[in-house]
């Protein structure tokens, strides 16, 4: 219990530390920046985020399957093998844009010198989130908490010591800078660590079986990410800049839910895969009822209180996205519930599943997008997003529960309805309770209080 707990808290603080930096220093750069500075921020990281998962092909992705495949020696050797194969397909790609750069620079409306800094940017994520993988499925969550320390602090740092040397109006250039520069710094000697100790750049056997599953996983953190982010870009293509800086903010605001569930997922996935590996079924469905209950409770408290915290976030001109918050959260409590078939799934590699499930929603947001954005503005936006991913959910459950499992699926139906209830229950209570703040937040606490009782009582977080 010990070890599960603490193994537990530091994997969800290293990746509060590494995917909620943006989210929580939000209101002090929405008040550095104004909102078209702020927007042009929010499109550079989405189109970041597109090179990160093109140009590297995700290998970390295989790690945990590889855990499986291969014995404990070599998975150093695999490890730099993976780091290989991504190296040597990034300098591919970036040498193509560097030939482009001036029509890709206009494509994208941004300028050549940001498209360089994507490119930095974009590899040294890649290898953080490489790093985290692999400490994460070792099991090594002290290291993981101090690479992610280490990055937030001096990602931070390093934006602000910039901000204050330029003039308001290029003060985003400071923001991106900063946090490139520091992935760029941290990343690019994690690749050459990882390729040191593994020895191994090129390995048949190794590549191939990376190059099956780590396709699939590009095409689905692909379309995962159009899933999730094209809302922001389309809206800068056919609102403005200045829409998209508040259509930003608030999804930002609303990632934090996002950024929960993703540390509370970078715990409990490795017991999952580790379960599952020992055919210990009880274990599994124990700590993926916690897991439910727990993220339930967060998504309903955050929801309750946001209203109020949001007009501490952000600046004035912000807060005509507040009631966009719970369609945010909802869909990131829709992506919540997809990882139980989703893991499940990968666990059986059935990766181009994913894959597919995952295109298939991306391009059904694209499509609602461009319909709902010119109909209902950013809500319209908001809106399809939340649509795709109920799509991706439906799909996933039934793909699972009727085909793959068999009877076999470790998640009960009846587990998750009703925790989908109460939080239905709690989005209702936002919109038709926006003014007494005391009611809701006092609803909050009992709801809180009541979760730490019950964890109190298990002894275990998840």
């Amino acid at each position: 219990m010990k070890r599960q707990n603490r193994v537990a808290f530091f994997n969800i603080l290293s990746t509060l530390l590494l995917r909620g930096i943006s989210i929580f220093t939000m209101p002090l750069f929405t008040r550095l920046l104004d909102t078209g500075g702020y927007g042009v921020t929010q499109v550079y990281n989405t189109w970041t985020g597109v090179l990160a998962i093109v140009f590297t092909m995700q290998t970390q992705g295989t790690l945990v399957n590889a855990r499986m495949e291969y014995p404990e020696q070599e998975q150093r050797r695999y490890q730099s093998a993976a780091m290989g194969m991504s190296l040597l397909v990034f300098l591919g790609c970036s040498a193509v844009v560097l030939c482009f750069l001036g029509p890709i620079a206009g494509l994208l409306k941004l300028s050549r010198w940001l498209v360089v800094l994507m490119l930095i940017q974009a590899f040294g994520t890649f290898c953080i989130n490489f790093l985290n993988s692999k400490f994460v499925y070792e099991f090594k969550a002290g290291r993981n908490m101090l690479m992610s320390l280490i990055v937030t602090l001096m990602s931070l740092g390093l934006s602000l010591l910039l901000i204050f040397q330029l003039p308001e109006q290029d003060r985003y250039f400071g923001r991106v800078v900063g946090i490139a520069a520091t992935y760029g710094l941290l990343g690019i000697p994690a690749c050459i660590w990882i390729l040191w100790q593994g020895k191994t750049l090129f390995h048949r056997e190794y590549w191939k079986f990376c190059f099956y599953l780590a396709i699939p996983m590009v095409f689905y953190n692909l379309s995962d990410l159009v899933l999730g982010q094209s809302d922001k870009v389309m809206v800068q293509q056919m609102l403005g800049i200045d829409p998209a800086g508040i259509y930003g903010a608030a999804m930002n605001f609303g990632g934090i839910m996002f950024t929960i569930f993703s540390a509370l997922n970078n715990s409990w996935c490795p017991f999952f895969f580790e379960d599952m590996r020992l055919g210990n079924r009880k274990a599994v469905e124990k700590k993926a009822k916690n897991f439910l209950e727990l993220f339930t409770v967060l998504a309903m408290g955050f929801l309750l209180l946001s209203r109020e915290v949001y007009r501490i976030f952000v600046d004035a001109d912000f807060r005509v996205g507040t009631d966009l918050i719970p369609v945010f959260v909802t869909s990131y409590f829709l992506n919540f519930l997809c990882t139980f078939p989703i893991n499940y799934e990968y666990y059986r590699k059935q990766t181009k599943v994913v894959a597919g499930v995952t295109i298939a929603s991306s391009t059904l947001n694209l499509g609602l997008n461009y319909i709902l954005i010119q109909k209902f503005g950013m809500t319209g936006a908001a809106l399809a997003t939340m649509i795709s991913h109920c799509l991706q959910l439906t799909i996933h459950e039934i793909y699972t529960r009727r085909f793959l499992g068999k009877g076999d699926h470790p998640f009960r139906f009846c587990m998750i309805v009703p925790y989908a209830a109460a939080y239905l229950v709690i989005v209702a209570v936002f919109y038709l309770l926006p003014g007494p703040w005391l009611i809701r937040w006092a609803l909050g606490a009992a709801i809180g209080v009541w979760e730490l009782l019950r964890i109190r009582r298990r002894k275990v977080l998840i």
